[in-house]
């Protein structure tokens, strides 16, 4: 459900990578690809995904990438980042292809203080609100497979302006920048 803009567009984050990668994107894709979401996002298999389902689903994908990277950084796999271990790995992520660690701070981090806030949902948190709310069409507080992939559809619709049933790079990047325009109204830049 969060995803549906950035499936839309045809935009889906790399193995491994916090960025952003173009892929090519036809209305069938992102239809298989918001059906294959919601199936990962209704935990109950009752075929609907409720607020709670994501915010869990959130918070499991979250736990498995600081997991992940909390295991890349620990060289020595003593159950804690020394200040060489993590400037090491600041410095591979500098020179490489690498993403940066999904948490702030330096040096000796041990492994259960390598979390966001367990009270705050973060900007995801909130972006995942509001895609919800697009997405319940009825408003009655639970998306159903419908819902999700009309609304990832409807975007795709949206993105693809000269409707041929594809999104192009120069499609695409009119859309990040309408996105960015957006945005930027409403902060009030």
């Amino acid at each position: 459900l969060a995803t549906a803009p950035l499936i839309a567009q045809g935009m889906s984050g790399r193995e491994g990578h916090g960025m952003m990668a173009p892929e090519p994107t036809t209305r069938a894709d992102v239809e298989a690809r918001a059906k294959s979401r919601f199936a990962e996002m209704d935990a109950n298999k009752d075929g609907a995904v409720t607020q709670a389902e994501i915010a869990s689903t959130r918070t499991e994908h979250m736990s498995k990438m600081q997991g992940e990277m909390f295991t890349k950084m620990d060289a020595d796999k003593n159950g804690s980042i020394s200040r060489a271990e993590f400037d090491a790995h600041h410095q591979n992520m500098m020179s490489g292809d690498m993403a940066p660690p999904p948490m702030a701070g330096h040096g000796g981090m041990k492994r259960k203080h390598m979390g966001h806030g367990e009270g705050g949902k973060g900007r995801m948190g909130r972006m995942e609100d509001r895609m919800f709310g697009m997405a319940d069409a009825n408003k009655d507080g639970i998306v159903t497979e419908a819902e999700a992939t009309q609304a990832a559809l409807t975007r795709f619709d949206k993105v693809d302006t000269d409707r041929d049933g594809s999104i192009n790079d120069a499609e695409r990047k009119a859309a990040r920048e309408m996105m960015r325009a957006e945005w930027k109204a409403k902060k009030g830049y």
